[in-house]
């Protein structure tokens, strides 16, 4: 179980709030249990949080979002049973909320480490197929040790999936992770893009789109949705940050 110490160290190291810092614990508290079932191995791992913690973007993120190819049954028994080993290391519970499509759970913290509850989302998508799974030992400085792989997306498959999010909604925090992503040399795979808007049901989508969509971006928005999630002294760079992404992109996606 991480101290009151520990988080207040974090915090100072990585220069952004307690809460933070303790959520990321629970994520992965929850992930190092959660994949030393043989289930889990077909349970992928993606998202903002697996670009921070797989990949290493700077950024910190607040839910855990997976692509699953086990029954719900079988998933739902899987949660349960990684609830009772997280149990043993941190005072939590966990409620499925309704959603119209996949499976979500509410992990809540009820420790009095901080004087405030911490929440992390798990959301379970059934609707796709990974179409390049991929696996990674994960190292971390919080006292939680890995001793399995964890089962996730590779860099071109969550950037094709970064790539649709960017088409259905504005989030600054997909724009920002679409800029990191294509900065660390990932591809754009152009088939996997195409798999990826069929589950959807959406029509093709060129770079000259997605360009065109960042384009679209607000930049008041793209700061405050991402402001939460930087370190505090990174903050008053954003609005030159979303110029240097907005340059970035116009150049990355004409070529």
């Amino acid at each position: 179980m991480i101290t009151l110490d520990q988080i207040k160290a974090f915090s100072k190291k990585y220069r952004i709030n307690q809460t933070l810092i303790y959520r990321e614990y629970l994520q992965l508290l929850w992930l190092s249990n959660f994949y030393k079932f043989e289930e889990s191995s077909q349970v992928f791992f993606k998202g903002g949080t697996a670009i921070h913690l797989i990949y290493k973007a700077p950024r910190f993120s607040e839910d855990l979002d997976f692509t699953v190819q086990i029954s719900q049954n079988d998933l739902k028994n899987l949660v349960e049973r990684t609830f009772k080993e997280v149990s043993r290391e941190a005072q939590i519970e966990i409620k499925e909320r309704k959603v119209l499509a996949g499976k979500t759970f509410l992990l809540t913290d009820l420790s009095s480490v901080l004087n405030f509850k911490a929440f992390v989302k798990l959301d379970f998508s059934f609707r796709e197929k990974v179409l390049k799974p991929s696996k990674s030992t994960l190292e971390t400085g919080y006292p939680v040790l890995f001793t399995t792989f964890i089962h996730h997306l590779t860099k071109e498959e969550i950037l094709a999936e970064k790539m649709r999010a960017i088409t259905t909604r504005e989030k600054g925090r997909d724009l920002y992770d679409l800029w990191y992503l294509l900065t660390q040399g990932t591809k754009i795979n152009d088939s996997l893009i195409k798999e990826k808007l069929m589950y959807y049901k959406l029509g093709s989508l060129t770079n000259k789109d997605i360009l065109e969509k960042a384009l679209m971006f607000d930049k008041k928005k793209f700061i405050n949705d991402l402001s939460p999630f930087i370190p505090e002294d990174e903050r008053p760079r954003l609005p030159e940050l979303f110029e240097v992404i907005i340059n970035y992109l116009k150049i990355k996606l004409t070529k």
